[in-house]
């Protein structure tokens, strides 16, 4: 082999992610699965029964209000559909995708995650529920899309179906004794993810029912932990990547 051959396996070999990367970016999908739950249980019990992230949901309510010539109640779960687009295409177009091994674009997205929050918590209550569930649409959109792979395995932090849908597939594979390894890790992490939406859905619902002008700090201070473990997953790759450079 090459100088230059066994230059370039060091370099993909270090560029893989290892058994630490894998749990550290799950305990950060994690946190921002129960982001993702908390904002959905949120928007539907204190802002007119519209989901925020869930637009399954929100597409199947308007079928059925559609079907029954309800249109007044249909169109109300359109823009939260509208806005969850627009905010994974404006994702795309600044190009998260091609940032996401430095995380600078995902930080940038967290911010601005918590800074739409934070605008929720101070003026809220003097907006109509028309526009504070499309915002909330729309950072989740940015949320999801800005970290959506855990090691080789993509998740969902703002809806859990498809998460539960490989959590599952891993789970029987696993049981089968095919690509058990593989498997395992697949299951046990798209299913913690699972747990963490649930987790969040339920914080949602109890804060909410209990203090619904400020349920969504609590939601706030998640998305600041978020931050700052993914601010810390940042400096540790560029700090890597630069010791590797010097070797």
């Amino acid at each position: 082999m090459t100088n230059q051959e066994t230059h370039h396996r060091e370099v993909s070999d270090s560029s893989a992610p290892d058994a630490s990367d894998v749990q550290r970016l799950l305990i950060i999908g994690c946190v921002f699965a129960i982001v993702g739950g908390y904002t959905d249980a949120y928007s539907y019990l204190a802002h007119g029964h519209v989901f925020a992230n869930g637009q399954t949901g929100n597409v199947v309510f308007f079928g059925v209000f559609a079907s029954g010539g309800d249109w007044g109640q249909a169109v109300r779960h359109l823009p939260p559909i509208a806005a969850f687009i627009a905010g994974v295409a404006i994702a795309n177009l600044v190009g998260v995708r091609s940032q996401k091994r430095e995380f600078r674009a995902t930080l940038i997205c967290q911010v601005f995650e918590l800074t739409v929050l934070l605008l929720l918590i101070a003026a809220g209550k003097f907006l109509p529920d028309a526009w504070i569930v499309p915002i909330i649409s729309f950072v989740a959109a940015i949320q999801n899309s800005s970290l959506n792979v855990i090691g080789a395995w993509s998740f969902n932090s703002a809806m859990t179906t498809g998460n539960l849908r490989t959590a599952t597939g891993g789970l029987v594979l696993w049981l089968l004794n095919r690509n058990p390894d593989d498997n395992r890790g697949k299951a046990i992490t798209l299913g913690l993810v699972c747990l963490s939406f649930l987790v969040g859905a339920v914080a949602g619902g109890v804060y909410t029912r209990l203090d619904e002008n400020h349920a969504l700090v609590p939601c706030t201070a998640a998305v600041g932990v978020g931050i700052i473990l993914t601010w810390r997953e940042r400096k540790r790759r560029l700090s890597g990547r630069a010791n590797h450079a010097r070797v």
